[in-house]
């Protein structure tokens, strides 16, 4: 009994792993293998093995509750927190993406030559595949970081600060509509190392919600601007107290105060960085 629970832990841990870092890529984030994934992937494969011995799907009413509840709290650890709606999002998506994992490695497993792999090994083998997808992506990511346009950059904003990379792009022409100053496009995953655990929870309220009272109460501006596949979108613009921009090994640039836009997605796939400098932000 206690080697098939072994078996049943391992396969629904892989499983889960997998179809949480096969989420990151529909989501547009990087192929990381995270500590929050795999203390999701764990979560959700302690609660099969409970289930299975403890013989709760028995009870319908309260495996479905718990089923939901630990849904949500695999979620909430794998990607952080979010509304009602951006959760209803994430766990359908998991569990559709769980569905069609699930019958590829069937299909896999059918096939003439495999059908006789187990399926731990098809499982460690996906997850592997997307390890080293990580790996060549990152090492993309350097040899961008050797340009002459990708710089160290250090964000200050309300006492505290995070450093990233940011890329001088001469496509930014984005301005912040009533000052009419330049906005450097920062992804949120970066900018959120400044925040509360409260101040987040707003924050993803904000990025979904566009509401009268956040704008005040998050000192927040809403800045329109064109994605693809949106004709009329906008970011949450943010004004830091301060970007340091290393533009050489001793030589930096302080910009003072500045419009920072909050992307909530990834803006370089290949994670060589995460922020893009507003075309004038040296002053050209």
């Amino acid at each position: 009994m206690k080697i098939y629970l072994d078996i049943f832990f391992a396969v629904n841990f892989l499983m889960n792993l997998l179809v949480l870092e096969i989420m990151n890529i529909f989501l547009k984030k990087r192929l990381v293998i995270s500590k929050k994934s795999i203390a999701a992937a764990a979560l959700g494969a302690f609660f099969a093995g409970v289930v299975v011995v403890s013989g709760i799907r028995n009870r319908l009413a309260i495996f479905v509750i718990l089923y939901v509840l630990v849904s949500c709290l695999m979620i909430r650890i794998a990607f952080g927190k979010t509304t009602v709606k951006g959760m209803a999002g994430y766990i359908g998506g998991y569990y559709l993406s769980g569905i069609f994992t699930a019958g590829f490695l069937m299909f896999l497993k059918g096939m003439a030559g495999i059908k006789n792999i187990s399926i731990i090994f098809l499982l460690l083998a996906a997850i592997l595949i997307l390890f080293f997808s990580k790996k060549l992506f990152l090492l993309r990511g350097h040899e961008i970081s050797g340009r002459q346009n990708v710089f160290p950059v250090k964000i200050s904003y309300n006492g505290k600060s995070v450093t990233g990379t940011g890329f001088l792009d001469t496509g930014n022409q984005l301005y912040e509509p009533v000052s009419r100053e330049g906005v450097t496009i920062v992804q949120y995953e970066l900018f959120a190392k400044m925040l509360s655990d409260k101040e987040q929870a707003e924050f993803s309220r904000a990025m979904h919600e566009m509401e009268p009272e956040l704008f005040g109460k998050l000192l927040l501006r809403y800045i329109p601007f064109h994605s693809i596949g949106k004709d009329n979108d906008y970011l949450l613009g943010v004004r830091a107290d301060d970007l340091e921009i290393r533009i050489r090994d001793k030589e930096t640039v302080h910009t003072g105060k500045v419009w920072l836009g909050i992307y909530n997605r990834y803006l370089s796939s290949d994670g060589g960085y995460e922020m893009l400098l507003h075309s004038k932000i040296f002053g050209k």
